[in-house]
Protein backbone atom coordinates (compact mmCIF):
# COMPACT_ATOMS: atom_id res chain seq x y z
CA UNK A 1 0.00 0.00 0.00
CA UNK A 2 0.96 3.69 -0.21
CA UNK A 3 2.16 6.40 2.11
CA UNK A 4 -0.56 9.05 2.26
CA UNK A 5 0.10 12.64 3.32
CA UNK A 6 -3.17 13.88 4.85
CA UNK A 7 -3.80 17.61 5.07
CA UNK A 8 -6.89 19.45 6.29
CA UNK A 9 -7.84 23.10 5.94
CA UNK A 10 -8.99 25.01 9.02
CA UNK A 11 -12.73 25.65 8.70
CA UNK A 12 -14.62 25.01 11.92
CA UNK A 13 -14.55 23.05 15.17
CA UNK A 14 -14.79 19.54 13.70
CA UNK A 15 -11.71 19.80 11.47
CA UNK A 16 -9.91 17.23 13.63
CA UNK A 17 -12.86 14.85 13.38
CA UNK A 18 -12.64 15.01 9.60
CA UNK A 19 -8.91 14.40 9.54
CA UNK A 20 -9.01 11.58 12.09
CA UNK A 21 -11.94 9.83 10.39
CA UNK A 22 -10.22 9.91 7.00
CA UNK A 23 -6.92 8.78 8.55
CA UNK A 24 -8.57 5.75 10.18
CA UNK A 25 -10.27 4.78 6.91
CA UNK A 26 -6.96 4.97 5.05
CA UNK A 27 -5.14 2.97 7.70
CA UNK A 28 -7.89 0.34 7.61
CA UNK A 29 -7.12 -0.05 3.90
CA UNK A 30 -3.47 -0.67 4.76
CA UNK A 31 -2.03 2.76 3.94
CA UNK A 32 0.57 4.54 6.06
CA UNK A 33 -0.73 7.99 6.98
CA UNK A 34 1.26 11.16 7.69
CA UNK A 35 -1.11 13.70 9.25
CA UNK A 36 -0.22 17.35 8.78
CA UNK A 37 -1.18 20.31 10.96
CA UNK A 38 -4.70 21.60 10.35
CA UNK A 39 -4.15 24.76 8.29
CA UNK A 40 -4.05 25.71 4.60
CA UNK A 41 -0.26 26.05 4.37
CA UNK A 42 1.28 22.71 5.41
CA UNK A 43 -0.23 20.62 2.59
CA UNK A 44 0.80 23.08 -0.13
CA UNK A 45 4.30 23.38 1.33
CA UNK A 46 4.65 19.59 1.52
CA UNK A 47 3.52 19.15 -2.08
CA UNK A 48 6.40 21.36 -3.24
CA UNK A 49 8.91 20.02 -0.70
CA UNK A 50 9.50 23.54 0.58
CA UNK A 51 10.58 22.60 4.10
CA UNK A 52 12.69 19.57 3.30
CA UNK A 53 9.75 17.18 2.97
CA UNK A 54 9.85 14.53 0.26
CA UNK A 55 6.46 14.21 -1.49
CA UNK A 56 7.80 12.01 -4.29
CA UNK A 57 6.19 8.59 -4.48
CA UNK A 58 3.52 9.56 -1.94
CA UNK A 59 -0.19 10.22 -2.32
CA UNK A 60 -1.60 13.55 -1.14
CA UNK A 61 -5.09 13.87 0.35
CA UNK A 62 -6.51 17.27 1.27
CA UNK A 63 -9.80 17.99 3.07
CA UNK A 64 -11.14 21.45 2.28
CA UNK A 65 -14.07 23.75 1.54
CA UNK A 66 -14.95 24.33 -2.11
CA UNK A 67 -11.94 26.01 -3.68
CA UNK A 68 -10.10 26.21 -6.99
CA UNK A 69 -6.45 27.06 -6.37
CA UNK A 70 -5.47 23.79 -4.64
CA UNK A 71 -6.92 21.66 -7.44
CA UNK A 72 -5.17 23.85 -10.00
CA UNK A 73 -1.82 23.53 -8.20
CA UNK A 74 -2.01 19.75 -7.87
CA UNK A 75 -3.77 19.05 -11.16
CA UNK A 76 -1.92 21.45 -13.44
CA UNK A 77 1.21 22.45 -11.54
CA UNK A 78 4.54 20.75 -10.91
CA UNK A 79 4.06 19.40 -7.39
CA UNK A 80 5.83 16.30 -6.14
CA UNK A 81 3.03 13.92 -5.15
CA UNK A 82 2.58 10.74 -7.15
CA UNK A 83 -1.16 11.45 -7.12
CA UNK A 84 -3.58 13.56 -5.08
CA UNK A 85 -7.20 13.48 -3.92
CA UNK A 86 -9.40 16.25 -2.58
CA UNK A 87 -12.42 15.84 -0.31
CA UNK A 88 -14.81 18.78 -0.53
CA UNK A 89 -16.76 19.35 2.68
CA UNK A 90 -20.53 19.73 2.45
CA UNK A 91 -21.11 20.46 6.14
CA UNK A 92 -19.90 24.07 6.34
CA UNK A 93 -22.65 26.53 7.25
CA UNK A 94 -20.81 29.42 5.63
CA UNK A 95 -20.62 27.60 2.27
CA UNK A 96 -24.31 27.43 1.20
CA UNK A 97 -23.33 26.85 -2.44
CA UNK A 98 -21.74 23.49 -1.60
CA UNK A 99 -23.99 21.73 0.91
CA UNK A 100 -25.49 18.95 -1.23
CA UNK A 101 -24.55 16.45 -3.92
CA UNK A 102 -26.50 18.55 -6.40
CA UNK A 103 -24.23 21.51 -5.57
CA UNK A 104 -21.10 19.37 -6.00
CA UNK A 105 -22.28 18.00 -9.33
CA UNK A 106 -23.68 21.22 -10.81
CA UNK A 107 -22.13 24.36 -9.28
CA UNK A 108 -19.20 25.89 -11.20
CA UNK A 109 -16.20 26.88 -9.07
CA UNK A 110 -14.97 30.45 -9.40
CA UNK A 111 -11.48 31.80 -8.91
CA UNK A 112 -10.07 32.21 -5.39
CA UNK A 113 -8.44 35.51 -4.45
CA UNK A 114 -5.00 33.87 -4.51
CA UNK A 115 -5.48 32.24 -7.91
CA UNK A 116 -2.81 32.84 -10.52
CA UNK A 117 -2.99 32.18 -14.24
CA UNK A 118 -2.76 28.44 -13.50
CA UNK A 119 -6.45 28.59 -12.49
CA UNK A 120 -7.59 29.88 -15.88
CA UNK A 121 -8.00 26.43 -17.43
CA UNK A 122 -10.43 25.12 -14.80
CA UNK A 123 -12.15 28.28 -13.51
CA UNK A 124 -15.92 28.13 -14.04
CA UNK A 125 -16.07 24.33 -14.27
CA UNK A 126 -17.76 21.95 -11.85
CA UNK A 127 -15.66 19.45 -9.92
CA UNK A 128 -16.95 16.49 -11.99
CA UNK A 129 -15.95 18.40 -15.14
CA UNK A 130 -12.48 18.99 -13.71
CA UNK A 131 -12.21 15.28 -12.88
CA UNK A 132 -12.73 14.43 -16.56
CA UNK A 133 -10.09 16.81 -17.91
CA UNK A 134 -7.12 14.69 -19.07
CA UNK A 135 -4.47 16.96 -17.50
CA UNK A 136 -6.25 16.99 -14.14
CA UNK A 137 -7.26 13.34 -14.25
CA UNK A 138 -3.61 12.35 -14.70
CA UNK A 139 -2.66 13.96 -11.40
CA UNK A 140 -5.65 14.27 -9.05
CA UNK A 141 -9.36 13.69 -8.45
CA UNK A 142 -12.01 15.43 -6.35
CA UNK A 143 -14.79 13.87 -4.26
CA UNK A 144 -17.35 15.10 -1.74
CA UNK A 145 -18.85 14.33 1.67
CA UNK A 146 -21.66 15.73 3.79
CA UNK A 147 -19.93 14.43 6.92
CA UNK A 148 -16.54 12.90 7.85
CA UNK A 149 -17.66 9.28 7.45
CA UNK A 150 -19.18 9.89 4.03
CA UNK A 151 -16.15 11.84 2.87
CA UNK A 152 -13.78 9.09 4.01
CA UNK A 153 -15.90 6.41 2.38
CA UNK A 154 -16.03 8.24 -0.95
CA UNK A 155 -12.27 8.77 -0.87
CA UNK A 156 -11.61 5.05 -0.32
CA UNK A 157 -13.89 4.15 -3.23
CA UNK A 158 -12.21 6.74 -5.45
CA UNK A 159 -8.84 5.20 -4.58
CA UNK A 160 -10.09 1.80 -5.64
CA UNK A 161 -11.12 0.44 -2.24
CA UNK A 162 -14.43 -1.11 -1.34
CA UNK A 163 -15.79 1.53 1.02
CA UNK A 164 -19.25 0.74 2.34
CA UNK A 165 -21.88 -0.89 0.17
CA UNK A 166 -24.55 1.74 0.91
CA UNK A 167 -24.69 4.68 -1.44
CA UNK A 168 -23.46 7.87 0.18
CA UNK A 169 -26.18 9.82 -1.59
CA UNK A 170 -28.78 7.44 -0.15
CA UNK A 171 -27.30 7.72 3.35
CA UNK A 172 -27.52 11.48 3.27
CA UNK A 173 -31.06 11.70 1.91
CA UNK A 174 -32.87 11.21 5.23
CA UNK A 175 -30.93 13.96 6.95
CA UNK A 176 -31.84 16.42 4.23
CA UNK A 177 -35.58 15.60 4.12
CA UNK A 178 -36.66 18.42 6.44
CA UNK A 179 -34.45 20.94 4.67
CA UNK A 180 -35.80 19.94 1.26
CA UNK A 181 -39.36 20.22 2.57
CA UNK A 182 -38.65 23.73 3.84
CA UNK A 183 -37.16 24.71 0.50
CA UNK A 184 -40.31 23.51 -1.23
CA UNK A 185 -42.55 25.37 1.22
CA UNK A 186 -40.82 28.73 0.80
CA UNK A 187 -40.43 28.33 -2.96
CA UNK A 188 -42.87 31.15 -3.87
CA UNK A 189 -40.85 33.56 -1.69
CA UNK A 190 -37.41 32.32 -2.69
CA UNK A 191 -35.14 35.36 -2.94
CA UNK A 192 -37.31 37.45 -0.60
CA UNK A 193 -36.94 35.56 2.67
CA UNK A 194 -34.39 33.67 4.72
CA UNK A 195 -35.17 30.67 6.90
CA UNK A 196 -33.41 30.12 10.22
CA UNK A 197 -33.66 26.93 12.24
CA UNK A 198 -33.04 27.99 15.85
CA UNK A 199 -33.38 25.18 18.37
CA UNK A 200 -36.54 23.35 17.29
CA UNK A 201 -38.26 26.42 15.80
CA UNK A 202 -38.20 27.57 12.18
CA UNK A 203 -38.25 31.32 11.54
CA UNK A 204 -39.12 32.69 8.11
CA UNK A 205 -37.79 36.25 7.98
CA UNK A 206 -38.16 38.87 5.30
CA UNK A 207 -34.65 39.88 4.26
CA UNK A 208 -33.76 43.32 5.54
CA UNK A 209 -32.84 46.31 3.42
CA UNK A 210 -29.02 46.32 3.45
CA UNK A 211 -28.81 50.07 2.97
CA UNK A 212 -30.15 50.56 6.51
CA UNK A 213 -27.03 49.10 8.12
CA UNK A 214 -24.65 51.36 10.06
CA UNK A 215 -21.81 48.84 10.07
CA UNK A 216 -18.77 49.47 7.88
CA UNK A 217 -15.83 47.21 7.03
CA UNK A 218 -13.11 49.37 5.53
CA UNK A 219 -9.79 48.13 4.17
CA UNK A 220 -8.07 51.26 5.48
CA UNK A 221 -9.57 51.46 8.97
CA UNK A 222 -10.84 48.36 10.76
CA UNK A 223 -10.01 45.40 8.47
CA UNK A 224 -6.78 43.45 9.04
CA UNK A 225 -5.59 43.44 5.43
CA UNK A 226 -3.50 40.23 5.56
CA UNK A 227 -6.55 38.31 6.81
CA UNK A 228 -8.71 38.93 3.73
CA UNK A 229 -9.64 35.95 1.55
CA UNK A 230 -12.08 36.41 -1.33
CA UNK A 231 -13.85 33.73 -3.33
CA UNK A 232 -14.56 35.83 -6.37
CA UNK A 233 -17.67 35.82 -8.52
CA UNK A 234 -17.57 33.58 -11.57
CA UNK A 235 -16.75 35.69 -14.66
CA UNK A 236 -19.71 34.12 -16.47
CA UNK A 237 -22.24 35.19 -13.82
CA UNK A 238 -25.29 37.00 -15.17
CA UNK A 239 -24.79 40.75 -14.71
CA UNK A 240 -27.64 42.09 -16.85
CA UNK A 241 -31.15 40.73 -16.18
CA UNK A 242 -34.19 41.84 -18.15
CA UNK A 243 -37.86 41.03 -18.55
CA UNK A 244 -40.58 42.50 -20.72
CA UNK A 245 -44.06 43.50 -19.55
CA UNK A 246 -46.63 44.90 -22.00
CA UNK A 247 -44.12 46.77 -24.10
CA UNK A 248 -41.85 47.85 -21.24
CA UNK A 249 -38.36 46.41 -20.91
CA UNK A 250 -37.28 46.20 -17.26
CA UNK A 251 -33.57 45.87 -16.57
CA UNK A 252 -31.36 45.19 -13.57
CA UNK A 253 -27.58 45.34 -14.04
CA UNK A 254 -24.35 45.36 -12.06
CA UNK A 255 -22.11 48.03 -13.57
CA UNK A 256 -19.06 46.93 -11.57
CA UNK A 257 -19.23 43.37 -12.93
CA UNK A 258 -19.91 44.63 -16.44
CA UNK A 259 -16.79 46.79 -16.24
CA UNK A 260 -14.69 43.80 -15.12
CA UNK A 261 -16.05 41.01 -17.30
CA UNK A 262 -18.21 42.56 -20.01
CA UNK A 263 -21.95 42.02 -20.32
CA UNK A 264 -23.42 38.61 -19.49
CA UNK A 265 -27.13 39.17 -20.14
CA UNK A 266 -30.18 37.02 -19.49
CA UNK A 267 -33.85 37.60 -20.26
CA UNK A 268 -36.24 36.23 -17.65
CA UNK A 269 -39.72 35.02 -18.55
CA UNK A 270 -42.48 36.55 -16.44
CA UNK A 271 -44.98 34.20 -14.78
CA UNK A 272 -48.29 34.00 -16.61
CA UNK A 273 -50.18 35.44 -13.61
CA UNK A 274 -48.21 38.75 -13.63
CA UNK A 275 -50.91 41.43 -13.40
CA UNK A 276 -49.02 44.74 -13.16
CA UNK A 277 -45.69 46.38 -13.80
CA UNK A 278 -45.18 46.39 -10.02
CA UNK A 279 -45.50 42.59 -9.99
CA UNK A 280 -43.03 42.41 -12.88
CA UNK A 281 -40.50 44.54 -11.00
CA UNK A 282 -40.84 42.42 -7.87
CA UNK A 283 -40.36 39.26 -9.90
CA UNK A 284 -37.24 40.66 -11.59
CA UNK A 285 -35.78 41.69 -8.22
CA UNK A 286 -36.37 38.20 -6.79
CA UNK A 287 -34.60 36.61 -9.76
CA UNK A 288 -31.73 39.06 -9.35
CA UNK A 289 -31.48 38.24 -5.65
CA UNK A 290 -31.20 34.54 -6.49
CA UNK A 291 -28.30 35.23 -8.86
CA UNK A 292 -26.47 37.20 -6.17
CA UNK A 293 -27.13 34.42 -3.66
CA UNK A 294 -26.18 31.48 -5.86
CA UNK A 295 -23.29 33.00 -7.86
CA UNK A 296 -22.02 35.75 -5.61
CA UNK A 297 -18.77 36.30 -3.73
CA UNK A 298 -17.66 35.13 -0.31
CA UNK A 299 -15.29 37.14 1.86
CA UNK A 300 -13.44 35.96 4.94
CA UNK A 301 -11.60 38.56 7.02
CA UNK A 302 -10.63 39.68 10.50
CA UNK A 303 -11.18 42.98 12.28
CA UNK A 304 -10.20 44.34 15.66
CA UNK A 305 -12.62 42.84 18.18
CA UNK A 306 -16.10 44.30 17.74
CA UNK A 307 -19.30 42.77 19.10
CA UNK A 308 -21.53 44.81 16.77
CA UNK A 309 -20.74 42.47 13.89
CA UNK A 310 -22.99 39.44 14.31
CA UNK A 311 -24.34 36.61 12.21
CA UNK A 312 -27.48 37.46 10.29
CA UNK A 313 -26.94 41.17 9.63
CA UNK A 314 -25.65 43.33 6.78
CA UNK A 315 -22.47 45.42 6.63
CA UNK A 316 -21.10 47.85 4.09
CA UNK A 317 -17.83 46.39 2.78
CA UNK A 318 -15.18 48.59 1.19
CA UNK A 319 -12.19 46.56 -0.04
CA UNK A 320 -10.94 48.38 -3.16
CA UNK A 321 -7.90 46.11 -3.49
CA UNK A 322 -10.36 43.24 -4.08
CA UNK A 323 -12.84 45.18 -6.27
CA UNK A 324 -15.48 45.18 -3.51
CA UNK A 325 -17.61 48.19 -2.58
CA UNK A 326 -20.95 46.72 -1.67
CA UNK A 327 -23.34 45.57 1.04
CA UNK A 328 -22.63 42.02 2.22
CA UNK A 329 -24.38 39.67 4.62
CA UNK A 330 -22.59 38.14 7.61
CA UNK A 331 -23.03 34.35 7.78
CA UNK A 332 -20.43 33.44 10.39
CA UNK A 333 -18.52 35.13 13.22
CA UNK A 334 -15.97 34.06 15.82
CA UNK A 335 -13.53 35.78 18.17
CA UNK A 336 -10.03 34.94 19.34
CA UNK A 337 -6.82 36.44 20.66
CA UNK A 338 -3.61 36.59 18.65
CA UNK A 339 -0.09 36.05 19.96
CA UNK A 340 0.06 39.63 21.23
CA UNK A 341 -3.16 39.25 23.25
CA UNK A 342 -5.09 41.38 20.76
CA UNK A 343 -8.76 40.50 20.46
CA UNK A 344 -9.88 39.88 16.88
CA UNK A 345 -13.24 39.09 15.31
CA UNK A 346 -13.36 36.78 12.26
CA UNK A 347 -16.19 37.29 9.78
CA UNK A 348 -17.53 35.42 6.77
CA UNK A 349 -19.72 37.45 4.41
CA UNK A 350 -21.66 36.71 1.21
CA UNK A 351 -23.40 38.88 -1.37
CA UNK A 352 -26.89 37.73 -0.39
CA UNK A 353 -28.36 35.66 2.45
CA UNK A 354 -28.72 31.90 1.89
CA UNK A 355 -32.27 30.58 1.69
CA UNK A 356 -31.79 28.23 4.61
CA UNK A 357 -29.34 28.74 7.46
CA UNK A 358 -28.84 27.29 10.93
CA UNK A 359 -27.84 29.40 13.92
CA UNK A 360 -27.40 28.47 17.55
CA UNK A 361 -29.32 31.45 18.82
CA UNK A 362 -31.49 34.21 17.44
CA UNK A 363 -29.96 37.65 17.48
CA UNK A 364 -31.85 40.87 18.05
CA UNK A 365 -31.24 41.80 14.42
CA UNK A 366 -32.80 38.54 13.24
CA UNK A 367 -35.90 39.10 15.37
CA UNK A 368 -36.33 42.59 13.92
CA UNK A 369 -35.96 41.25 10.39
CA UNK A 370 -39.38 39.57 10.59
CA UNK A 371 -40.96 42.99 10.01
CA UNK A 372 -38.30 44.50 7.76
CA UNK A 373 -38.69 46.08 4.34
CA UNK A 374 -37.82 44.95 0.86
CA UNK A 375 -34.17 44.32 0.00
CA UNK A 376 -32.55 46.85 -2.35
CA UNK A 377 -29.36 46.30 -4.33
CA UNK A 378 -26.84 49.12 -3.85
CA UNK A 379 -24.60 48.42 -6.80
CA UNK A 380 -27.23 47.69 -9.39
CA UNK A 381 -29.37 50.00 -11.45
CA UNK A 382 -32.95 49.43 -12.59
CA UNK A 383 -34.28 50.88 -15.82
CA UNK A 384 -37.69 50.83 -17.43
CA UNK A 385 -37.90 51.35 -21.18
CA UNK A 386 -40.74 51.23 -23.68
CA UNK A 387 -40.14 48.70 -26.44
CA UNK A 388 -41.29 49.15 -29.98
Amino acid sequence: MSTVVLGCDRNQGNDSEWQNTVAKALEKEGHTVEKLSIAPGPFASYSYGENGENPHGKIGVYIMADSLVSVADLGLGNTGFKYAYFIIRGDLEDRPRMDSWADFNNNPIGRDSDCTSICDKIAGKTYPQMNEMPDVKAKCQVTFGLNPTEGANNLIKLMGGEGTSESSEKKSSTGSTIKEALKKAIGPWDGDVEVNLIGDTVYVNKIKDPSKTKLLLNEYTNVLYDSVTVTDVNPTTINVLTCEYKGYLLTLKDDALIKRFGKNPKKAELPKDTKSIKDAKLFLQREWNKIRRDDGRQVELKINGDTRFRTGIWARVYLPSFYIDDYMYITKTSSDEDGSNNWNTSLTLVDYPPSLSTEEEETEEETESKDSTDTNSSDTSTTEEATS
